[in-house]
């Protein structure tokens, strides 16, 4: 029996070609496609400060630190998402404060988002779920009047919409993921997208140990040593041969996050009516992205073995990130999270699936709720 895979991996001949010729050219840790690549996504993203960097988590470090988030602040966010948004809180050692979610939805709750605000919230992550935008134009608003950092989490959003405006343009800051499974695949990397050109310098920085890069070097290229380091930063930049792969997709990625959009829309008409379940709507005037369809059924797990042994690689997608014990204890009850992470189910939805492949699925999950109900 054929996989209807949750995620795609893009793979086409111009990303070989790019890649051979850089590891050719020797230019693979540094070179002129980290260039080519920021411009390229700060056209298609509509946000003229990007930085790219090495993962997503990286970015979300240096969007942490230039938010002036340290030891002992806190730091709003979702429980319910993967490790590689939360995670950057606590090396940064902030304490995350758990927000819940809407009901019948995946986005962060706006009314629990302001009850959370303690005295020591420095930021808040938004996390757009699963390409599902948030409540981003009302947590930005609240954000501004009560000086809060708003950082945007794109990771698998890219060129969603709210009120036709792009998701990661509400926020101080944003980042976006291009680890394989993502709209863009650059095999591992990320990008921090910066309202303000000042702080995409000391970014740009950062990601190198602090180095600049304009002084680094004499004009024989030995290290100079007049040029100081006064901020020591990490290692976090993306090199040469993933910003090639990542700016020969930059012309396509439209169209196939437009397929996906269509295959979704086509999924959730076929599902709408369907007794024991109920679609997670996305927020009102939002364009999703759709890195899955998102459902919630009773019988979750029974619901989705039998979509497994069916073929479809369906997922419960995230483990909720607040039962981990490296993190500074903050707890609140979440009714709407414990909803979702007992309930939820992702269903595939991507470009790479043909019309049959549609068929097939929508055909499981009706089966499979027919199974739980009989």
């Amino acid at each position: 029996m054929s996989q209807l895979s949750l995620f795609g991996v893009v793979n086409t001949p111009e990303m070989e070609t790019a890649a051979l010729a850089v590891l050719r050219s020797g230019r693979i840790a540094s070179g002129p496609h980290v260039a080519q690549f920021e411009s390229g996504l700060a056209e298609l993203l509509g946000q003229a400060h990007i930085v790219t960097t090495a993962d997503m988590t990286s970015a979300l470090h240096l969007a942490l630190y230039l938010a002036g988030v340290r030891a002992g602040d806190d730091v709003l966010t979702t429980a319910f998402a993967c490790m590689s948004t939360n995670s950057a809180i606590a090396t940064c050692g902030a304490r995350p404060v758990w927000v819940d979610l809407a009901p019948a939805s995946a986005c962060m709750d706006v009314a629990d988002f302001e009850r959370a605000i303690t005295p020591a919230t420095r930021a808040v992550i938004l996390y757009h779920l699963a390409g599902y935008p948030g409540p981003a134009r009302e947590i930005a608003d609240i954000c501004r009047a009560r000086g809060i950092v708003l950082i945007e989490d794109c990771d698998n959003a890219l060129l969603a919409k709210v009120d036709d405006k792009q998701v990661g343009t509400f926020g101080d800051f944003a980042v976006y993921s291009f680890y394989p499974n993502r709209q863009i695949n650059t095999t591992e990397g990320g990008a921090l997208a910066c309202r303000e050109a000042e702080a995409a310098v000391r970014a740009r920085k950062l990601r190198r140990f602090g180095i600049d890069t304009s002084s680094f070097r004499d004009t024989r290229g030995e290290i100079n040593p007049q040029s100081d380091i006064p901020v020591i930063g990490w290692s976090m930049p993306m090199n040469n041969l993933c910003a090639a792969l990542g700016s020969v997709q930059l012309q396509s990625v439209g169209q196939n996050i437009q397929k996906t959009r269509d295959n979704a829309q086509r999924i959730m008409a076929e599902l709408a009516s369907c007794e024991g379940l109920t679609l997670l709507a996305p927020t009102a005037g939002a364009v999703p992205s759709y890195w899955a369809v998102l459902i919630s059924v009773e019988q979750r797990d029974v619901v989705l073995e039998d979509l497994k042994a069916r073929g479809v690689a369906a997922s419960v997608l995230h483990q909720r990130n607040d039962i981990y014990s490296g993190f500074i204890p903050c707890h609140r009850d979440l009714p709407q999270t414990d909803l979702l992470q007992r309930s939820m189910i992702a269903l595939p939805c991507g470009w790479w699936l043909s019309a049959q492949d549609i068929e097939h699925l929508v055909a499981s999950v009706k089966s499979a709720l027919r199974e739980t109900a009989g």
